[in-house]
């Protein structure tokens, strides 16, 4: 946040570094000697503020990272093997498709890395699959359909 204070006041936040508040107040001891505190260490933000034209700062590849004549190719193989194998491949053909998926995302020149295995995602579509049956699609409904999602965010990590 813009004109945001630092705890000591002696320093305020411009939106992208810690500069000098010309608005702190000065404290002076003539018995000791004065030394210069480092100004404190901010992370970069993950989102980027939009520019001008909406559409951010950066170089941001995500939602075009399963597009492409590859993806559609590999999302029709998917399909195929998972209908000739009666859907016993979904776990297997799923994180074959999300490292294609993340290989190809890029965020400021830093690509993603997809580390989720087919024995994790196995759990999660049975526990998903069998808590749907047993509620009659209600689990589905309110948190099923969130759980792949989430498992692929958690197993995503920087390249």
């Amino acid at each position: 946040m813009t004109g945001q204070i630092s705890d000591d006041g002696k320093y305020m936040w411009d939106g992208a570094n810690w500069v000098a508040n010309p608005n702190a107040p000065v404290v002076q001891n003539p018995g000791a000697t004065q030394t210069m505190a480092a100004a404190p260490v901010a992370q970069q933000p993950m989102m980027q503020v939009a520019g001008a034209d909406g559409y951010g700062t950066g170089t941001w590849k995500i939602q075009m990272a399963d597009s492409g004549l590859g993806m559609f190719f590999l999302k029709i193989g998917c399909l195929l093997i998972n209908i000739f194998t009666l859907l016993l491949a979904v776990p297997f053909t799923s994180v074959m498709y999300y490292n294609a998926w993340a290989s190809k995302v890029d965020i400021d020149g830093r690509s993603l890395k997809f580390t989720g295995s087919a024995g994790g995602f196995l759990v999660t579509w049975v526990k998903t699959l069998l808590l749907s049956a047993i509620t009659l699609g209600i689990y589905y409904i309110l948190i099923g359909r969130k759980n792949v999602m989430r498992w692929v965010d958690s197993n995503l990590t920087w390249a």
